[in-house]
């Protein structure tokens, strides 16, 4: 029982966090915020490609998950031309709800073009998410890269 009031009340927060997001599967806003949507059927998403300046970028962003407990993995990496391979550099992991605050990552990478950022549920139920990609550097703004 405990479990099923549960999943109610994260099926609610869902669709509170994605009302008025339209039913878009993936999109980039105005605040060039990356909105994305998983489930069973289609658990990766993977960003358009960018560069890396600085050996270093940082996602900022926010998850919904159907159940606490599962995790969201956030990659750095380069896929083939034909799709048939992927090059991991770095991945995180964050797990269950992370809406009321945004999650932070610095990634350390080297300088070059053809990164993408790739994210799976681990073909779990419903995930939602917000994200931002930011070109870091010491010397100046943090500047959105996508």
């Amino acid at each position: 029982m405990k479990h099923g009031i549960s999943t109610l009340f994260n099926l609610k927060k869902i669709k509170e966090w994605y009302r008025g997001r339209g039913v878009k599967h993936i999109d980039k806003n105005e605040e060039d915020y990356i909105d994305w949507g998983l489930g069973i059927e289609v658990p990766f998403f993977s960003s358009s490609k960018f560069t890396v300046e600085n050996n270093a970028i940082a996602i900022i962003g926010s998850q919904i998950t159907h159940d606490r407990s599962w995790p969201i993995k956030y990659s750095i990496v380069k896929i083939s031309k034909l799709g048939t391979s992927i090059k991991y550099f770095e991945s995180v992991i964050f797990y269950g709800d992370q809406f009321e605050g945004e999650f932070h990552h610095k990634f350390h990478l080297p300088n070059g073009s053809g990164y993408q950022l790739l994210v799976f549920n681990y073909f779990q139920y419903h995930s939602i998410g917000r994200l931002r990609l930011i070109q870091t550097n010491e010397q100046k703004e943090n500047e959105p890269i996508l």
